[in-house]
């Protein structure tokens, strides 16, 4: 491919490069790697793909951030995440959603796929940019035009590391996402959309959806669709066809979809994917999608009406079916 749409999260050539995080004991706390670098004025389209080791020294890091929010998916063993004087534990299938201000920690009870999705983010030392430049350009870091500043993280701040909480099962862990318990939840022909962050919880920025797709259903973009996108498949297999190239996309799975690039889907079997960027308003473009429905039938028999629809929520996709 002249360029890369599919990032399988478990082939070491689609790391950026690997980065291990130490315990103070000196034991592995985390492998991480980095997929894709944050882009634009918020950060958007961060993607890592981390094992996180069994908690041996029982120290949390726990920690905030004042600005960046986070959201990851724990794809293999599980962990407790301590959040708002909340433990709960986190089992596969489970998204952890972070906040600006949410103080929390992690304890690792086996070692855990951990894959992450961020905006707003600020790296602490030893992120991947530094990475990656003291590997390209060894010594860049003592060269007197380097800013120094820039070594340390604007977004990073330390808390004790013994907080006080109570034990609680995930569901009443506000912290804890989980398809199975949307925010909201619409029926298409041939698939379900569920929303797992809301826009009024991400600043205003984005908002995450699911979607349970069954087999043969398809979906188009619009001829050059105006923002790049970024999904992630939990489950089955969708076809993929971005410009002229086509590839099939499976669980652990990240496809990223570049601004202009007309593209179409379609599950091969039963599937689940999710819009980790959300740049479209969604929610209002599926409110005012059963309003029409319900109460405008006229309005709804028109195409000009779903075309407005669509631009005025910055909906990208063109049509939806089964095949």
């Amino acid at each position: 491919m002249g360029y890369q749409y599919l990032f399988d999260l478990n082939d070491e050539a689609n790391w950026i490069y690997p980065s291990r995080l130490m315990n103070p004991n000196g034991t592995i706390g985390e492998d991480a790697r980095t997929i894709s670098f944050g882009e634009g004025e918020h950060k958007l389209y961060a993607c890592g793909s981390s094992v996180m080791y069994k908690n041996t020294d029982g120290n949390l890091h726990f920690h905030e951030h004042h600005v960046g929010y986070e959201t990851f998916f724990v794809d293999g063993g599980g962990l407790d995440i301590i959040c708002n004087g909340k433990r709960a534990y986190v089992a596969p299938g489970g998204i952890v959603f972070v906040r600006p201000y949410e103080a929390h920690g992690m304890f690792v009870r086996e070692d855990t796929k951990y894959r992450g999705f961020q905006h707003d983010i600020d790296g602490p030392p030893g992120n991947a940019e530094r990475d990656l430049l003291e590997t390209k350009i060894p010594g860049a870091l003592e060269l007197p035009e380097f800013p120094r500043e820039l070594l340390f993280p604007k977004d990073f701040y330390e808390r004790e590391e013994a907080p006080v909480y109570e034990t609680v099962p995930p569901e009443e862990c506000p912290t804890i996402r989980h398809i199975s318990r949307p925010i909201a939840s619409f029926a298409l022909d041939g698939a379900t959309a569920k929303m797992i962050t809301a826009r009024w919880e991400n600043g205003g920025i984005n908002e995450m959806w699911a979607a349970e797709l069954e087999k043969g259903f398809y979906a188009k973009s619009v001829p050059f669709p105006a923002v790049a996108e970024m999904y992630y498949v939990t489950a089955g297999e969708i076809e993929f066809t971005v410009y002229d190239e086509t590839f099939t996309a499976h669980s652990e799975c990240v496809v990223k979809i570049p601004k202009f690039a007309p593209h179409s889907i379609v599950a091969k079997t039963d599937a689940v994917i999710y819009d980790v960027v959300g740049l479209t308003r969604w929610y209002a473009y599926f409110q005012d999608r059963a309003s029409i429905l319900q109460h405008a039938p006229e309005r709804a028999a028109k195409p000009e009406t779903w075309d407005a629809l669509r631009r005025k929520y910055g909906c990208q996709v063109a049509e939806t079916g089964r095949k």
